[in-house]
C-alpha cells in the first residue's frame, strides 16, 4: 500500500477518526486544532483509541495548534470541521497550500469545494491545488471523549467530487488508501445535491424545539425526534432536492436509496429505514438549538439547495419553509449568512454555466 503524508483538520469525532484508523494502515498522520485542549487530552491518553467496527489505538505522528506545521509536506490534507468552518480554514490554509497538494472536505455539504476554490482565490493563491469534497463522513463515529472514539460504522461506498474534474482519475489510487469504494463523480454539483444532511438534521430539530429547551436528558435523533409525521415531511422535501438535481441533468438517489447504498438498509419509507439502521441507534439530538444541525446544515445545506434551485426555476417551497422557520426561531438570516448565489459566484448564470463552475472551468485552466 502506498504509505501517504496526510495531514488532518479538525480533532472532533471525525478527525480522530481518520487520524487513528489511517495511521493503523500505515499512513504519517499529523493532526491539527484550532485549540490545544483536545491535542492535549489525546497527549494525556498516549494516543486515539478507536471502538466498535475498528479497533485501533494510535498516536498521531505529529499534533500541532500550527496549520504550517501539519500541512507542510502532506500529499493530502483531509478538512473534517463542520462546513461552516470551511471559509476560515481555506483563509488559514492559504499563505501555505502548494498546487501538488489534493485537499478533501469530509463533507463538502452544498457547494463546499466551490467555496473554497473562491475563498483561496480570494486570499491571493495563484496555482490552486485540487480540492475534493465527499458527498458525506465515512465513518458514523462518536466521541466518548478526547482520545477515545465510538466507530460505529463505516459507509460501504462513497462518492467524491473533484475540482477540477479531469483531475478524479488521477487522483483515485490516493483515495482508494483511505476510503472505502470511492465512486468519483463527473462534478462536485452532482455530490453537493447529494447532501443528506440537510435534510435529516434541521427540520427534525426545529421541530422538536420545545422538546430540547425544555428537557435535560437526550433523545435518541433518528429514531425518536423523526416521527412518521416528521419523516414524511422530509420525504416531500428530498423530492424537492431530487428535482432540483433533475433540472440539472442529474440522477441522484433519495434519502431512502441511499440508506441502502450506505448502510444496506432497505424499507418502505424514510421512517421505515431510520429505525432499521442499528448505526444510528445511539446518536442523540442535540440538547441545544446552538448546533451543527442548525447553524452548519442550514447555511451550507438548505440556503444552496435552495439558490440552485432557484436558479432552474424549481419549487423549494418546503425549505424556503424550513429556513423561514430557523430565521424565526434563531432569530438570524440564514440566506444572507449561507452560501448564496452571489457568495458562491452563480448569480445570473445559466444552468450549463453553472454546471461548468462546478467541474472547475472557473478556477483551474485545462
Amino acid at each position: 500500500m502506498q504509505k501517504l503524508k496526510i495531514g488532518v483538520l479538525g480533532a472532533g469525532s471525525g478527525g480522530q477518526t481518520f487520524a487513528a484508523h489511517l495511521r493503523q494502515k500505515g499512513h504519517e498522520i499529523r493532526l491539527w486544532n484550532r485549540s490545544k485542549d483536545k491535542l492535549d487530552l489525546i497527549k494525556k491518553n498516549d494516543g486515539i483509541k478507536l471502538l466498535g467496527r475498528v479497533e485501533a489505538f494510535e498516536y498521531p505522528d505529529l499534533m500541532s495548534t500550527k496549520i504550517s506545521e501539519v500541512i507542510n509536506d502532506a500529499e493530502i490534507i483531509l478538512i473534517v470541521l463542520p462546513a461552516n468552518a470551511h471559509k476560515e480554514v481555506a483563509r488559514l490554509l492559504a499563505p501555505y497550500v502548494t498546487e501538488d497538494q489534493l485537499i478533501i472536505l469530509n463533507p463538502g455539504r452544498t457547494a463546499g469545494a466551490l467555496e473554497f476554490c473562491n475563498t483561496l482565490k480570494n486570499e491571493g493563491v495563484k496555482s490552486l491545488p485540487i480540492i475534493a469534497e465527499t458527498q458525506s463522513l465515512i465513518y458514523t463515529c462518536r466521541t466518548i471523549k478526547p482520545g477515545l472514539i465510538n466507530l460505529l460504522a463505516i459507509k460501504n461506498n462513497l462518492q467524491i467530487g473533484v475540482m477540477p474534474f479531469w483531475e478524479g482519475k488521477n487522483i483515485l489510487k490516493m483515495l482508494k488508501t483511505i476510503y472505502n469504494n470511492p465512486v468519483i463523480e463527473d462534478s462536485t454539483l452532482k455530490i453537493s445535491l447529494e447532501n443528506i444532511g440537510s435534510m435529516l438534521h434541521p427540520t427534525s430539530v426545529l421541530l422538536n424545539t420545545g422538546w430540547i429547551e425544555s428537557r435535560k436528558e437526550p433523545i435518541p435523533h433518528y429514531y425518536h425526534a423523526i416521527s412518521k409525521r416528521i419523516a414524511k415531511v422530509i420525504e416531500k422535501m428530498d423530492f424537492e432536492r431530487v428535482l432540483i438535481a433533475s433540472k440539472y441533468g442529474y440522477k441522484i438517489k433519495t434519502l431512502i436509496e441511499w440508506q441502502e447504498y450506505a448502510y444496506e438498509i432497505i424499507g418502505d419509507n424514510l421512517y421505515e429505514t431510520l429505525q432499521s439502521n442499528r448505526a444510528y441507534a445511539s446518536i442523540n439530538s442535540p440538547q441545544t438549538l446552538q448546533h451543527r444541525y442548525i447553524y452548519e446544515d442550514i447555511p451550507t445545506g438548505l440556503v444552496p439547495l435552495c439558490e440552485l434551485g432557484k436558479c432552474v426555476g424549481a419549487d423549494t417551497h418546503i425549505m424556503d419553509n424550513i429556513i423561514s422557520l430557523a430565521d424565526l426561531i434563531m432569530e438570524e438570516d440564514f440566506k444572507e449568512i449561507g452560501r448564496n448565489s452571489k457568495t458562491l459566484g452563480i448569480k445570473n448564470l445559466t444552468t450549463e454555466e453553472i454546471k461548468k463552475v462546478f467541474q472547475g472551468y472557473a478556477h483551474y485552466k485545462r
